[in-house]
């Protein structure tokens, strides 16, 4: 269950992303500097909220837990920092980026702990363990 509201979330923001997209091509002047950086950002959510779907399925993954992890909480600050610059923190618009992305953040900080806390196998230590166990 908690692995269908963790993907539901990644394509919440890549739909959040297409929405940014239209937005850009609607209102911002094509090829001026602010149209340039807002399709990057478009892109750079895109692919956050596409790692995060993917990390939802490789719960052992942790270089790809930490990298959505930093990755989207970046995100988020930047979106509040959106809602900052235009004088209203709670538009619909960087408010929902906000919101998908701690959510996203907290999935993929569970994940790292899953991994960390509760003896979980990684191949690294089957390794060790192999290592050490042939040396006797």
């Amino acid at each position: 269950m908690l692995k269908t509201i963790d993907r539901i979330f990644g394509w919440l923001l890549v739909l959040g992303s297409c929405g940014h997209t239209v937005g850009t091509l609607l209102w911002t002047q094509p090829m001026s500097g602010i149209f340039i950086w807002s399709l990057g950002s478009s892109l750079a959510a895109a692919l956050l909220g596409t790692l995060n779907i993917v990390r939802a399925g490789r719960p052992e993954d942790r270089t790809l837990a930490a990298i959505t992890a930093i990755g989207t909480a970046w995100w988020a600050l930047l979106a509040f920092g959106f809602g900052k610059s235009i004088g209203n923190v709670f538009d619909p618009r960087p408010l929902s980026h906000v919101i998908i992305a701690i959510v996203l953040v907290v999935f993929s900080a569970l994940t790292l702990r899953r991994n960390t806390g509760d003896g979980f196998s990684r191949p690294a230590d089957e390794t060790l363990r192999a290592t050490s166990s042939a040396s006797r």
